[in-house]
């Protein structure tokens, strides 16, 4: 079942994906005539005939560690470049991306954590990326602090990615290495105060536990302690429930008291590293929170007239905000919420029409570190550069997901790791997809969990067929 539940749900889940998003480039293409979105779908077609080049040339292993380690040099050129640039050049932070600097000073210089939006809000941003910058301000006080601390995460990114994939001799781990190492939305995404940064890195941490591990303690708490680390920069409860089918199967050959053993020192790691902040919002709310407060959220993406706009970030207009302003903020989130239930119960037609438009956005383009550097910088030439780094982020978005889902439909030999992957990444898109804001960016890095997982597959286990497309 957890086998067959990851890769028939991914199936599913890239199928709609690369069909809603052909179809949007078209539509763009057909009513617009826009000249970036008809190279794009010339690029569709140069992805589809590359996979199949593949398949009918059966190149699958790939054994030069020479080409990890160019691109590995290549990574390290192309981040010292841009780094050098954020020094006197960085985008000005603004929406989020300043919304977690600000985060940070506060609780480096006030020793307070909260969000304002009229009501406070003490538990609407999990606190890991706020926590990091407060402890490099701290060290050094400077503006300069929010851009080396990303810094570093991309650079933490790209060594870590060397080590997860540099072993693996598939051509898929070539494809997510050069991602990682070249990707312009990978190089660009330094440049921005975002927590998809610092939460990839921490799970390609994760990633190099859950492969290495082999039942020993030390790395059950390993594991433990990187999952309480990622949830407390992004909130994705998901991931430490789906470690409990990967350790059973793990330890297939042995009874299951021995697997849930193993599973228990895991998450006695976990708790005693994520209970300081259960018990910081006991302190706060008088009450046991694990999850923030999602009111917003819900609202903001499911409360409009406009279906197009569903799934979108529309805001939480000034009235209704006035209307809550002297409640707490556990009351404020269950009135948001109850707002959102209810409107969707009133509109039933309405959220059905607004599902297209949910998945048209989740299978957008990777395009928002991109657009946010050039619209923040205003170089003169930066259309054209734009242009061009969103061509080649294109070609990447494509490998990304066309090619895991030619490969899973003729492949059925997986390993644990390798479900482990896909079901995150189905999990997280199941609950995200009908409640919450589906924009592109909210769709990484879990878009390149199917990639990874299939670099995961071990030649033992692969069984290649040939395909005609």
């Amino acid at each position: 079942m957890y086998h067959k539940f990851g890769r028939w749900g991914i199936l599913v889940l890239l199928g709609i994906l690369i069909i809603f998003g052909v179809f949007n480039r078209l539509y763009l293409v057909i009513q617009y005539g826009m000249p970036d979105y008809i190279l794009e779908v010339l690029l569709i077609i140069l992805t589809v005939v590359l996979i199949y080049l593949i398949y009918k040339k059966n190149i699958f292993e790939f054994n030069k560690l020479n080409v990890f380690k160019t691109l590995l040099v290549l990574g390290i050129i192309f981040r010292i470049t841009l780094a050098i640039h954020d020094f006197y050049n960085r985008p000005v932070q603004d929406s989020d991306y300043l919304k977690h600097e600000k985060l940070g000073a506060r609780i480096a210089f006030e020793g307070k954590f909260y969000d304002y939006t009229g009501i406070e809000l003490r538990n609407f941003r999990q606190p890991g990326l706020p926590m990091l910058f407060a402890a490099g301000l701290l060290i050094y006080n400077n503006p300069v602090t929010y851009s080396i601390v990303m810094i570093i995460f991309s650079f933490g990114v790209l060594i870590a990615g060397f080590f997860l994939f540099k072993d693996l001799k598939n051509i898929a781990a070539l494809f997510s290495f050069a991602y990682l190492s070249v990707s312009p939305n990978m190089l660009f995404m330094a440049s921005s105060s975002n927590t998809q940064l610092s939460f990839f890195f921490f799970l390609i941490l994760l990633f190099i536990a859950l492969k290495r591990y082999n039942g020993k303690v030390y790395q059950l708490i390993i594991i433990g302690a990187l999952l309480a680390i990622e949830m407390y920069i992004r909130f994705n409860f998901l991931m430490i429930f789906l470690l409990i089918p990967f350790i059973i199967e793990k330890h297939e050959n042995k009874k299951l008291i021995y697997s849930l053993s193993k599973i228990g020192i895991a998450y006695l790691s976990f708790l005693i590293l994520y209970s300081p902040w259960v018990y910081r919002n006991y302190v706060i709310y008088g009450r046991l929170r694990l999850m923030p407060t999602t009111g917003l959220g819900l609202y903001s993406s499911n409360v409009t007239k406009d279906y197009t706009k569903m799934g979108g970030y529309n805001g939480v207009p000034d009235s209704v905000l006035n209307k809550y302003k002297d409640l707490s903020e556990i009351e404020f989130d269950k009135s948001l919420k109850n707002e959102a239930i209810e409107f969707v119960k009133s509109n039933p037609i309405l959220y059905v029409k607004g599902i297209p438009f949910r998945l048209i956005k989740y299978s957008g383009r990777q395009d928002w570190t991109i657009s946010f550097f050039f619209d923040a910088t205003k170089y003169s030439f930066g259309n054209f550069l734009e242009m061009l780094f969103q061509f080649i982020e294109n070609f990447f978005f494509w490998i990304v997901i066309l090619y895991p889902f030619i490969y899973l439909l003729k492949n059925k030999k997986l390993n644990s790791l390798s479900v482990y992957l896909l079901c995150a990444y189905l999990t997280y898109s199941m609950v995200l997809l009908p409640i919450s804001e589906s924009r592109s960016r909210y769709n990484f890095p879990y878009i390149l969990f199917p990639l990874f997982a299939i670099a995961f597959v071990e030649k033992r286990k692969a069984v290649v067929a040939p395909v005609k497309l």
